[in-house]
């Protein structure tokens, strides 16, 4: 550019200037914040989805400062948990093989030849015999009942003809549905198929032609109708048992929805969990359209409580309405959450949230398997103070210069502050769950589901699906072998029992200890010990 002649060439030129830089530096903060939410994606793709407080400690030295020096101490206690952990680690002795199997056994012996004594020449006798077990499995096989109901007639009186009607054979029902051709065993297998093992109908059409026939998928899915409607009046017992607690913990998750009236297009519904508490242990979905309140409203229109949910359920009122009746407790999971996704933007920021949520989670472990009533106690004792230290906090980053609004660090921080109140609801009821993990790791079965099966054909197929995943959740829940549990209970219901009751999975579970699958209650009591005992020598590594 040529030098400026005069004075109004060169005021023009500096605002030229003026504008460049302004310029400069917005695009220089839309390529960070760019290059954070790139950094957000690619973990989540391809890193870990853990969010252990562990973070690079190099970067955090760097910028070490005043009181978030605590922050960077406690990561390092979490490595050096981390290594003693797996240095204790042994690998496990090869699991006994249970005896209820059933033995084929294979009788090994020399040939008569070498039976013989090469001393004396007589037959030698068996002395002992070492016995090799190995596990071997033969495929599931489709088998046929073919039931005679034989008809009986008087060879004099034309009109007399007796026969045992059809349905009460000897041996009782050998089909859920009257007039099916297939038995409970195909129904629980289809049931368990779908929803247990997270395959779509077409993969079942293989199973079961392997097993000797093809069962289309289209007559899958009728059965599955069927059995919905069989399982109903259970269903809506547990829903009215977790809508009579206290405190429900709610989710939900999109799922494609065939358009039928437009080939080739899909709709978006929705399923909705919602999880009883330990007096009502029970999960139950459902499934709309819309994330409107429609389905909630239905759901909830008897409850009194609250409702554990993320920030779009308070804000959107999708849970609460205009009710005075039902209230929220915002996950404070998602909160910590925004600020583990801010390290990179902020590291020793995020540290300092970190660590206090982490001293948050370290109280609610020690009040485990408290009471509500010394659980509240022990809130009121220790967390009050962490969480006033965290609001204080929060206000002070909010109005801080250098914590630019739309930074991931400054998103964190606007994100606690806009649901504050919420986040604090647990402090005073000790019955309100700190968080909504455990919600929304049992939708997380569905979640895998979806991935497999895609979508659903129909609005009615997802009213049956959702139906499905309530039996088979809440029976996984209290570790359930679910194909026991499932049969068991159309075996029941198809009988005409209406005691839904003793089929409510905690009940059923109490009269057939051996339908419990103790490797997965193991699997859970050791992951919890191993963290109590992780905390629990931070805790005190901290105290010395």
């Amino acid at each position: 550019m040529p030098a400026p002649e005069n004075n109004s060439d060169l005021q023009s030129v500096l605002r030229y200037n003026t504008e460049l830089v302004i310029t400069v530096e917005q695009q220089q903060k839309t390529i960070e914040q760019l290059r954070e939410e790139l950094a957000l994606y690619r973990r989540k793709l391809f890193g870990r989805s853990s969010e252990r407080f562990v973070d690079d400690e190099s970067q955090l030295r760097l910028f070490e400062t005043g009181d978030e020096q605590g922050s960077v101490d406690e990561l390092e206690d979490d490595q050096e948990d981390d290594s003693k952990t797996k240095r204790r680690r042994r690998k496990k002795k090869s699991e006994k093989i249970p005896s209820h199997l059933k033995r084929k056994v294979i009788e090994a012996d020399v040939s008569p030849e070498k039976r013989m004594c090469s001393c004396c020449g007589e037959e030698m006798p068996i002395i002992g015999t070492d016995i090799t077990e190995r596990v071997d499995l033969i495929p599931a096989e489709l088998f046929v009942w073919e039931i005679h109901r034989h008809k009986r007639a008087c060879g004099k009186c034309k009109d007399t003809i007796a026969q045992v009607p059809a349905g009460e054979e000897p041996g009782g029902l050998t089909t859920p549905i009257p007039g099916s051709d297939y038995g409970f065993g195909v129904y629980t297998q289809i049931i368990v198929n779908k929803f247990a093992d997270h395959l779509p109908l077409y993969r079942g059409e293989d199973i079961f032609a392997r097993a000797g026939m093809l069962i289309p998928r289209n007559t899958q899915f009728g059965m599955l109708v069927n059995i919905a409607a069989l399982v109903g009046g259970l269903l809506e017992l547990m829903a009215s048992r977790v809508v009579s607690g206290k405190v429900i913990g709610a989710d939900d998750t999109t799922v494609r929805v065939q358009d039928p009236s437009l080939p080739g297009k899909m709709r978006t519904g929705r399923f909705w969990l919602y999880r009883g508490r330990e007096d009502n242990p029970y999960n139950v979905f459902d499934f709309t359209e819309s994330r409107g309140r429609d389905g909630p409203a239905s759901f909830l229109k008897d409850f009194r409580g609250h409702v554990t949910v993320d920030a779009y359920g308070v804000h959107e009122g999708v849970y609460l309405g205009a009710t005075d009746r039902i209230y929220a407790a915002c996950c404070n999971s998602h909160a910590r959450r925004k600020f583990n996704e801010a390290k990179p933007n902020d590291p020793v920021a995020a540290a300092h949230a970190l660590s206090l949520y982490r001293g948050l989670y370290d109280i609610e472990d020690r009040c485990h398997d408290f009471s509500a009533a010394d659980r509240l106690e022990l809130r009121q004792k220790e967390s009050v103070a962490l969480m006033n230290e965290l609001h204080d906090w929060l206000i002070q980053k909010s109005s801080d210069p250098r914590v630019l609004p739309k930074s991931s660090i400054g998103k964190a921080v606007r994100y606690a502050l806009n649901q504050w109140d919420e986040l604090s609801v647990f402090l005073g009821d000790g019955a309100i769950p700190i968080d909504n993990n455990q919600t929304e790791s049992e939708l997380r079965s569905l979640t895998i589901g979806r991935q497999n099966w895609l979508f659903v054909g129909s609005s009615r197929g997802g009213e049956v699906a959702a139906a499905m995943y309530s039996l088979v959740s809440s029976a996984a829940r209290h570790k359930l072998d679910v194909w026991a549990y499932v049969d068991d209970c159309l075996r029941q219901l198809a009988g005409g029992s209406t005691d839904y009751e003793s089929l409510l999975p905690d009940i059923w579970r109490k009269a057939h200890p051996e339908a419990i699958r103790p490797y997965r209650e193991a699997e859970a009591t050791s992951r919890r010990l191993t963290t109590q005992q992780r905390r629990t020598r931070r805790r005190e590594a901290r105290v010395a």
